[in-house]
Order: structure tokens, then C-alpha cells, then sequence
């Protein structure tokens, strides 16, 4: 079975999430900015969650599959940074929103990941596959 949520939005500047170098650079300026950074974008997460999955509960394992819609004006970002920071919070936001028990490798088997350019409003495709 698949459930499917969307976080559509500007949320960082033209963009939807920050990248791991934008958060690492946060971090580098205060510890607990990163902190701040994290929470944020796992609210943009939750909400979204909530909203689209009601109160979805999996009870098997999954696979996580994104699609990242980046705007194609302006600088085009490594995809691992854009990844590595939005697993992390999405991850967390499905445990926090408790659609998962957890977000270890008995529950998250696996990510993909795919990269798009677009000429809208950026955002991010999330499939949860259960296994």
C-alpha cells in the first residue's frame, strides 16, 4: 500500500528546504540555530503530514521514495545536500506525527530519491511504501 503527501511552498527563500550546507553553516554560527533550523522545517513537515495523511499509521516497514521539485532559475544545489537535510526532518516529522514507530532501519528499509526542475512554486513528493 502507498500513501502520498506533498510540501509544496517557498519555505527557504526560492527554495523549499535549506541544504545540509545551509544547516551546517547555522550550526556553525551558533549550535543552537541549527537546533532552531531543524525544529522549523519539521513543522513545514508535520503540517503537511497532518494535513494530507490525517492520522495514517503504518504497521509494517516502509520505503521512503522523494521526489524533489527544484526551481530551475538560480543556483542548482548537489543533490545529496538537498537530500540529507530533508530525509532527516521528514523522517523525524513521520516519527513526531506518529505515522511511524520509528525512524531506525527495522522501519525505514530504504530511500530513493529523484530530482526535478521547475518553473513553479518548488516542492517535495513523499510515497511511503509499506512493505
Amino acid at each position: 500500500m502507498e500513501h502520498k503527501f506533498v510540501i509544496r511552498g517557498r519555505f527557504y527563500g526560492d527554495k523549499t528546504f535549506p541544504s545540509l550546507n545551509d544547516y551546517l553553516h547555522e550550526c556553525g554560527k551558533n549550535p543552537k540555530n541549527g537546533g532552531k533550523m531543524k525544529r522549523d522545517y519539521m513543522m513545514v513537515a508535520s503540517n503537511a503530514i497532518r494535513l494530507q495523511l490525517r492520522r495514517l499509521k503504518v504497521n509494517r516497514p516502509i520505503i521512503l521514495h522523494y521526489r524533489f521539485y527544484e526551481p530551475r532559475k538560480g543556483q542548482r544545489r548537489d543533490f545529496m545536500n538537498i537530500f540529507s537535510l530533508a530525509d532527516k526532518v521528514i523522517q523525524d516529522a513521520l516519527q513526531q506525527c506518529k505515522v511511524i514507530p520509528d525512524d531506525g532501519p527495522d522501519w525505514v528499509k530504504n530511500t530513493t530519491h529523484e530530482f526535478y526542475y521547475t518553473d513553479k512554486e518548488p516542492w517535495i513528493e513523499v510515497v511511503i511504501e509499506e512493505l
